[in-house]
């Protein structure tokens, strides 16, 4: 009997966090065909038990059920800063998870995994790989370096095994648009703004370039962690998408499906820059490398843009 592969069969008893957000939404989806999941979340008609991670004191109350592994998918995003109150998302990064893993410890998990951000490593430029320095420079980056440093702490006090996930610009179709607060992320705004409005409007020249990755390929590949050919893994991990361009290359293609394939006249507008501005330049060479393989299918993005283009 091959007991490796015997062992790939075992359900996993799996406590997630944000399972409603647009991540955790997908990697519950993908979990819970083969594992049983215990859900954490702020929408109490959909999780299991309703938990909310600005509240730190509450944290010390749940009743968890024990775990093989503790999936946090709830982390802070850039609108936690840019639209609510920047101190409430530090406490959340720094206070409430300190909180809710002193907790999950308890309940007795030993592994665990945490969605982070490329935007750890600070400007995205260059050749990025996972033994790159880490040097966050927005708050948004410094809070999950923060969340990153609390999980280590946590994970090594019961000689765990922790795995930190790094995508760079994720998209996927939200579960539930009335509700999302994503569109100010290009991969959501700007099919938005071309069915809206007809035109797609740059902030910068576009120059930038980012690694697009689906949200099923990080779910993907938590499912490959938690029980398939990355069972011995641990440390940071780099989740790649099919697509690295430029963010003007992709209002390119956001142009062209709209045009094409919905009939959506569509519009590009560049502000006008001196070609000597200082910053036209930075992140041109940008790309994003990992230690494993990973596989997208090269046609997920352009699927997803035109999934995206009937729900809006």
């Amino acid at each position: 009997m091959d007991t490796c592969a015997e062992s790939n069969k075992l359900k996993m008893k799996i406590l997630l966090t944000g399972a409603t957000g647009l991540i955790g939404a997908k990697v519950t989806r993908v979990l819970e065909k083969d594992h049983l999941l215990y859900t954490l979340g702020r929408r109490k008609e959909q999780a299991d038990q309703y938990f909310d991670l600005t509240a730190p004191d509450e944290q010390a109350e749940l009743t968890l059920p024990q775990s093989d592994w503790f999936v946090h998918c709830a982390g802070i995003v850039d609108e936690d800063f840019s639209q609510n109150n920047p101190l409430l998302a530090f406490q959340k990064a720094v206070f409430g998870l300190e909180a809710l893993l002193k907790r999950v410890v308890s309940s007795g998990v030993r592994n665990f995994i945490y969605i982070s951000s490329s935007h750890v490593y600070g400007t995205q430029a260059g050749l990025i790989t996972e033994s790159s320095i880490q040097n966050p420079i927005s708050n948004y980056a410094i809070a999950h370096y923060c969340s990153e440093q609390i999980f280590k702490k946590y994970a090594n006090s019961v000689k765990g095994r922790l795995i930190i996930l790094r995508p760079n610009a994720v998209y996927g179709l939200p579960n539930y648009i009335d509700s999302f607060q994503r569109w100010s992320l290009i991969p959501f705004s700007f099919p938005k703004e071309a069915k809206q409005y007809g035109k797609i409007v740059l902030k910068t020249m576009g120059n930038q370039r980012r690694n697009f990755v689906s949200t099923k390929s990080i779910a993907t590949l938590i499912n490959r962690i938690i029980s398939g050919d990355l069972l011995e893994y641990q440390g940071v991990l780099n989740v790649l998408g099919a697509h690295t361009e430029s963010v003007y290359e992709f209002a390119l293609r956001c142009k062209k499906i709209a045009e094409n394939n919905f009939q959506i006249e569509c519009e590009i507008v560049r502000p006008v820059l001196n070609a000597n501005y200082p910053e036209i330049n930075i992140g041109n060479d940008f790309e994003l490398k990992s230690v494993i393989a990973q596989h997208e299918p090269s046609s997920e993005l352009d699927d997803y843009l035109k999934k995206a283009y009937e729900l809006l």
